[in-house]
């Protein structure tokens, strides 16, 4: 018969021995229990009877190890049992038990705060108002660079050890990406957002040359269908190996977005943006000289408070894209069922990618943008705005990509917490 001959001769697959096992939080829990009650030694042998020599020893610096994390351990076997029955963990809980577990370990509510970011946030406000002052600056202006991944089901599903191999069918790849950069100023307006999708360069280097020199990086006949989409959605769009910023980028963005302003020579403006390498090259810093732009890096480790961005505008659109993402995934399924056909899970095309990130961009309210620099006490700000939406794939939809075959198997969730990392919670 064709094809490859079959070997029956020779040793077969071993099985698999689960020698490398992660160690759940609940039998880290159960483990650190009985070295508080008997002992390291008793400890050992009662959870770990199996074990001789070295690997004894290493499991005795293993438990050493988790017990300087009984606190985070205790939190998440907290969050285990409470999803175990069914009840949902809200972001609320999970702020008020680290709390409780802060004081039982002897720290007082005042001690357990974000005291570094408060400072951080402090010496920025007053750097800023400061740059203010010393430039005459009237506006301020913040800009920065978020991935937006689509996702299909997930490639890889957390199961009890041995459960057989759960396939997912889909449209080609189990995620990609693209990266959006965003700005707005204090007043709350929004600007044209750049977008950088990922495209695979030529392998000639006049050839890549030539496409970054006249087309944003992308392909001759690539580009006839990306160039319509920046007229049609009000955007740039760039492409490269990494769908990520760089400096030939960021000088293209300074020169957009400032370089046709009629006070160009008489008035300097302030813009705010990430201690990212590619922000700040020779010649992005000399393109903002030039155009009289006074470049302030966000303070790294606090953009999470310090960035307007961060603190006020990316989840909310993160949440509308999330929300649209769905509602494809719903027609999908929905046409699918319509049709008697078989399901199969595709990406959204180029355009209706672009149009997704820029409707949600320019769907954020003005008092969404405003929220963020009210932050640094400069912007006046009567009342705050969250305008969030938090969006999660409804049980009926999981149920109809079960029933349309976009997972041929039930996915078991028993060990989806004790299959976290602890840096992950």
């Amino acid at each position: 018969p064709p094809g490859r001959p079959r070997l029956k001769e020779g040793p077969k697959k071993p099985p698999k021995k689960f020698r490398n096992v992660h160690v759940s939080f609940k039998k880290k829990q159960a483990v650190i229990d009985s070295f508080d009650e008997m002992g390291m030694a008793a400890a050992l042998l009662k959870h770990f009877p199996h074990l001789r020599g070295p690997p004894l020893d290493t499991t005795r610096k293993k438990i050493y190890t988790w017990l300087k994390q009984r606190a985070h351990i205790k939190i998440a076997v907290w969050v285990h049992s409470m999803r175990k029955d069914g009840v949902p963990v809200t972001p609320q809980m999970i702020q008020i038990i680290p709390l409780e577990t802060a004081i039982d370990v002897g720290l007082d509510e005042c001690t357990f705060v974000a005291r570094d970011g408060d400072a951080a946030l402090a010496t920025f406000s007053a750097r800023v108002a400061q740059v203010v002052r010393d430039n005459d600056i009237d506006v301020i202006y913040n800009t920065d660079q978020t991935g937006v991944n689509y996702e299909y089901l997930p490639p890889k599903t957390l199961n009890a050890r041995g459960d057989n191999t759960v396939w997912i069918k889909c449209g080609g790849k189990s995620k990609d990406r693209a990266t959006a950069i965003v700005m707005a100023d204090s007043t709350g307006k929004k600007y044209p957002l750049f977008l950088v999708l990922k495209t695979p360069a030529s392998k000639m280097k006049a050839v890549v040359q030539k496409n970054l020199t006249l087309r944003q990086g992308f392909g001759k006949q690539l580009w006839k269908d990306v160039e319509p989409l920046q007229n049609r959605f009000q955007c740039r769009i760039y492409g490269n190996p990494t769908a990520w910023w760089n400096s030939l980028i960021g000088v293209d963005f300074l020169r957009y977005h400032f370089a046709d302003r009629p006070d160009l020579a008489t008035k300097k403006v302030f813009l705010l943006w990430d201690d990212f390498s590619a922000h700040f090259t020779d010649e992005v810093v000399a393109c903002a000289a030039e155009l009289n732009v006074v470049l302030e890096k966000i303070p790294p480790r606090f953009t999470w408070m310090c960035q307007p961005a961060d603190v006020a505008w990316i989840r909310p659109m993160k949440s509308q894209l999330r929300k649209m993402w769905i509602d494809s995934i719903r027609r999908q399924v929905k046409n699918s069922k319509s049709q008697n056909s078989t399901f199969k899970l595709q990406a959204p095309k180029r355009p209706t990618l672009v149009q997704w990130i820029t409707d949600a961009w320019f769907g954020l309210s003005e008092a969404i943008i405003t929220n963020g620099f009210a932050e640094y006490k400069i912007v006046h700000q009567d009342e705050a705005v969250d305008e969030t939406v938090e969006t999660t794939v409804p049980a009926d939809i999981l149920s109809e990509l079960v029933a349309n075959s976009a997972v041929d198997d039930t996915i078991d969730p028993t060990d989806d917490i004790e299959s976290t990392t602890n840096h992950e919670l």
